[in-house]
Order: structure tokens, then C-alpha cells, then sequence
């Protein structure tokens, strides 16, 4: 599979890279332990386009890579799928190329038509696939967590799917932090009989504690 491919050969450059420049560290990897196998809706923060890569990197390893974790399937704007999407020449084709080949879930923003705009992450979920799902729906302009979409609570309300909250710590204006702290949260199992406008709160809580 192309995306597993893709990312377990990415791997390691993008850890060292990380590890080197931004003195990156991962917290809380103990809360994966027996998910390897099971599906998962990994749920943060956005606050940086490199966010996609450095979340994958945060997975623990089986001996040389993340095997049991990978692929990581994360949901895109459909946008940023075509070769003229939002980011300038020429770095609109490494986009498309790369949220391609690393196997990413198009999504249309604003869309309010769940079941057709996550019809393809409930798919893989079901397949067994770990997906990864930004609840803002975009990159924050303040550093600030934003109010959260119910589309990750959609997903676990369809599935079943275990939910994973996770924090990302220093990853706007990652260039001026020079530190990434990555705090995986513990697995939230089940969200009961809750609403999807309190699941979604309680989800961006659960992120919230998770961010310095």
C-alpha cells in the first residue's frame, strides 16, 4: 500500500529532522498501547501546515518504524488536493503530490452533509484504519484552540471507533518555538448517549488539557 509505503519511508527523516531542530518530544504513548490493531480517530489541535507530518511522527515505534500505526489516514480540504490549490508555485505541486501519496481523506469544508462528505473515512475506519481528523477544521490564526466541528464525534457515533485526543505544543510559528511537544491523551472509549454538539464539546476539552 502506497501510503504505509510512504510513511514508513518518511519516517525517520522527518523524526531526526524534528528531533534536531525542534528538540521534539512525544508524551503519553503508553495511552496507544493495544490500539496498533484497531481502528482509531486521532483527534488535536492545528495550528501548522507541517502538522500532518509531525503528528505521524509521534506513533510509537515497532523496532525501526511505526509499522502497527501506519498508514495514518489524516482528512484534507478538498483544495488542497488539486495541483492549483491555495499555496503558491511551487509548492502547490508538493502539496497535491504529497497529501496524495501519504493517502489522505479529502473533505469538503463546511460541508454539512456528513455522511457524504466522511463517507470515505467511515469506510477505512471500518476496514480497520486509524484516521486522523483536525475538530477545527482549520489552521488556528492565533495559537488559540478554536471552536471544534462535529464531524470527529460524527465519526465515532458511526463507527464505534475509539477516539484519541491529542496536543500539539509548539507547532505555531513553529519556526520562532524551536520546541514541539507532542501530549497523546488517553482513549476515549465511548461518549455514551451524548448529543453530537456535547460530544464535540467534550472532545475539545479532552485536546484542551493536552495543550500548555
Amino acid at each position: 500500500m502506497i501510503p504505509r509505503a510512504v510513511q514508513q519511508i518518511t519516517y525517520w527523516p522527518i523524526y531526526l529532522v524534528l528531533k534536531f531542530l525542534f528538540r521534539y518530544r512525544v508524551e503519553g504513548q503508553e495511552n496507544l498501547k493495544g490500539l496498533g490493531d484497531k481502528p482509531v480517530i486521532f483527534v488535536s489541535n492545528h495550528a501548522s501546515f507541517l502538522d500532518g507530518p509531525i503528528c505521524a511522527a509521534a506513533m510509537p515505534r515497532d523496532l525501526v518504524a511505526p509499522v502497527k500505526f501506519y498508514p495514518i489516514r489524516f482528512l484534507v480540504a478538498k483544495e488542497h488536493f488539486g495541483w492549483e490549490n491555495p499555496f503558491p508555485f511551487p509548492f502547490s505541486l508538493f502539496t497535491a503530490f504529497y497529501v496524495r501519496a501519504n493517502g489522505s481523506i479529502p473533505v469538503v469544508r463546511g460541508m454539512g452533509d456528513f455522511r457524504q462528505n466522511l463517507a470515505e473515512a467511515i469506510k477505512v475506519l471500518k476496514k480497520g484504519a486509524k484516521v486522523w481528523i483536525y475538530p477545527e477544521g482549520k489552521i488556528t490564526r492565533d495559537g488559540k484552540l478554536q471552536l471544534g466541528k462535529k464531524g470527529a464525534a460524527y465519526l465515532h457515533q458511526a463507527t464505534g471507533v475509539s477516539i484519541v485526543p491529542v496536543g500539539l505544543n509548539g507547532t505555531f510559528e513553529i519556526l520562532k518555538s524551536k520546541k514541539i511537544k507532542i501530549k497523546i491523551g488517553k482513549p476515549i472509549h465511548s461518549l455514551g448517549n451524548l448529543s453530537l454538539e456535547e460530544s464535540t464539546a467534550k472532545i475539545m476539552r479532552e485536546i484542551s488539557k493536552l495543550i500548555d
